[in-house]
């Protein structure tokens, strides 16, 4: 073999590697994957606002937005609490979410964690087996000293329905008289 042709041949592959490093930072890019590495202030608490399960919510998200956690799904919340009690964590804590619009671009995306219980809150009481869950939940990051917030609190929304907002308007008074 030639040397002109030796150069030729090493000229291809370094092409056809750049071309394979393009074409594996193109899919990274696609996948949209979020990194945990947010300062955490707090907790907004939803309403799913029908009966639809984490299956279907993550599949939902998956196709609106794309936004998949470093968990591998796509649900914006970071929790996700079923009629059953069944807590499914869709997103680290520290990690950025996909569940609330308020008047600060991406402030409570960033900075808090969604807890959203499955079901029309605003229409029917959320399960005892929910609120026994979301209790737990809510314990927790209130002892780490974070903010607990209902969806209405931050944007013009009926979210999280009127009996759990007023589930979660309970417990907070019951844990400021404490």
């Amino acid at each position: 073999m030639t040397k002109k042709r030796l150069i030729f041949l090493i000229s291809k592959i370094g092409l056809q590697i750049r071309i394979l490093r393009l074409q594996l930072q193109k899919q990274i890019l696609k996948q949209r994957v979020t990194i945990p590495n947010n300062k955490i202030l707090g907790v907004v608490v939803h309403h799913g606002a029908g009966n639809w399960n984490f299956k279907q919510v993550n599949l939902s998200h998956k196709n609106s937005w794309g936004f998949k956690s470093s968990l591998g799904y796509y649900c914006g919340y970071h929790k996700f609490i079923e009629f059953d009690g069944t807590l499914h964590i869709a997103r680290r804590d520290r990690e950025t979410g996909a569940h609330t619009v308020g008047n600060i671009p991406h402030y409570y995306n960033d900075h808090f964690i969604g807890i959203c219980l499955q079901g029309n809150t605003e229409e029917k009481s959320p399960t005892e087996e929910q609120l026994r869950v979301l209790k737990k939940e809510l314990d927790k990051y209130r002892k780490a000293g974070l903010k607990i917030l209902y969806h209405g609190q931050v944007s013009a929304t009926l979210c999280p329905g009127r009996y759990l907002r007023e589930w979660v308007k309970s417990y907070l008074n019951r844990h400021i008289e404490a």
